[in-house]
């Protein structure tokens, strides 16, 4: 049996203990014999540019990552390759990410870094409060499941957006109608996107949607930057009309440095890096181990999207 693994984001350690752990089986780290591939633990370059003719004995992606824009789930189905995506790796350090954004306007950590430098003293007296707040969570998933956890220690009202009407733990509400979502955008103080990108999600927040929000409300995205209609977003936020955005994703990515989003005082920009963590190879080896076992004894994976 021959196994991809591509290393670069488990590191060379865990991919050490891969083989140390499955000595039965071919590692490699490359895809130059692609007729004997049967599993890709991969990352989108290669799925997003294969040929399937090549890869007559692929039964399963595992992907790296969340996201798995791009991909022709339909396809891999047709061909009877499972494909599944890496879940619950990267959503505790996303939702830790969403909070420093939150805080970041809510204390007022900009202004008070430059009275910093200054030498000043000089207190805003009435900075907004997270608790009791009603917070919107577009995408129900790993990510929006752990936001909405965090939340209920805040004593927020939590409302998630999601295709089906299922209830989800430490959700109050969840709605799925275009029409439910209008009605939650006019009342949260604090607007997440976590959804995935697709064609049904790729500029669904637009303009329309924006000026639904309330002019004290945070817009923050931890999803794709495509999910955003970016010149409608800088529009918005250069007129004032919501009080800001914290920005994980963006369109293009990398921003340019000409960018006139990088020049807003209401922005707060990360490099698409709030799954950053010391964690997050320990968990992708851990989730690799444990999907391979399954596959191995012939039961089915977790995660499977297709």
């Amino acid at each position: 049996m021959v196994i991809y693994v591509d290393p670069k984001l488990i590191g060379r350690r865990n991919f050490e203990k891969l083989e140390k752990l499955y000595p039965y089986i071919d590692i490699v780290t490359d895809v130059i014999n692609k007729s004997e591939i049967e599993v890709l633990f991969t990352m989108p370059q290669i799925v997003k540019e294969m040929n399937i003719s090549d890869y007559p004995k692929l039964n399963w992606i595992q992907y790296l990552m969340a996201g798995y824009d791009g991909v022709d789930l339909d396809l891999l189905r047709k061909n009877n390759i499972d494909f599944c995506n890496a879940q619950d790796i990267f959503s505790k350090s996303i939702a830790e990410d969403v909070f420093s954004k939150i805080f970041y306007f809510n204390r007022n950590i900009n202004y008070y870094l430059q009275c910093k430098k200054e030498g000043k003293w000089e207190p805003i007296r009435e900075e907004p409060e997270l608790s009791n707040s009603t917070v919107l969570i577009l995408g129900v998933g790993s990510i929006g499941k752990e936001l909405a956890l965090r939340f209920k220690a805040f004593e927020s009202y939590v409302i998630g957006f999601r295709s089906r009407n299922i209830e989800a733990k430490h959700f109050d509400e969840i709605i799925t109608e275009n029409e439910e979502l209008n009605i939650a955008l006019q009342k949260a103080d604090y607007v997440i996107l976590a959804l995935s990108l697709s064609e049904k999600t790729k500029y669904f927040f637009d303009k329309e949607k924006i000026n639904m929000m309330k002019p004290s409300a945070l817009l923050i995205n931890v999803a794709r930057g495509k999910v955003v209609n970016q010149e409608d977003l800088y529009k918005a936020l250069k007129e004032k009309r919501i009080r800001g955005a914290g920005l994980d994703v963006l369109d293009p990515e990398p921003l340019p440095k000409d960018h006139p989003m990088w020049k807003l005082d209401n922005v707060y920009i990360t490099p698409h890096n709030a799954s950053s963590s010391p964690f997050m190879r320990e968990r992708l080896y851990r989730m690799i181990v444990m999907n391979l076992d399954l596959y191995l004894e012939g039961s089915p994976v977790k995660y499977k999207l297709n």
